[in-house]
């Protein structure tokens, strides 16, 4: 019997990628096979605040939206051996003194609900690293999501 070495894969959170993975994140972000779930909510964030494009700076690869406002990006990294890749991405405006929005919020599917990784909760852990930033930031009293089954919903309030 032959052993099989286990690939050990952390995932770690960055703000920008190389840009070698700008074909991986264009895969993730506008082609993922599960975005018809989340199809109204995704229409809605683009009409409000403009569609989600990749732009490559002195830093690498982040989002942005085509709209007014300006957001920010979160990318999960999936480091397996030596290579990695981009695996999910949130994207994140603070609209109001008092709220950020998050705009766009995507995992690889092997994250998602039913795949062989979902117990790593990816989404959960994205939302999570905004919430963080939520508590740090001056004012902020509430996050929303634009991808719930309601209109932007509220998930987390700070008193």
């Amino acid at each position: 019997m032959v052993a099989q070495s286990k690939v050990t894969r952390d995932i770690t959170f960055v703000s920008s990628l190389p840009e070698q993975h700008q074909p991986q994140l264009e895969a993730l972000l506008f082609f993922n096979r599960r975005q018809d779930k989340v199809l109204p909510g995704i229409l809605d964030a683009i009409s409000r605040y403009g569609a989600p494009e990749i732009v490559a700076g002195s830093h690498g690869l982040k989002v942005r939206v085509a709209g007014p406002v300006e957001a920010q990006c979160l990318f999960a990294v999936e480091r397996a051996g030596g290579a990695t890749r981009p695996v999910g991405v949130i994207l994140y405006t603070r609209d109001s003194f008092e709220r950020i929005t998050v705009l766009h919020l995507v995992v690889a599917e092997e994250y998602a609900a039913g795949g062989p990784r979902a117990d790593q909760h990816l989404l959960l852990r994205l939302v999570q690293a905004v919430r963080r930033v939520a508590r740090r930031t001056s004012g902020i009293r509430h996050v929303e999501l634009l991808y719930s089954h309601s209109r932007a919903r509220a998930i987390a309030a700070y008193a």
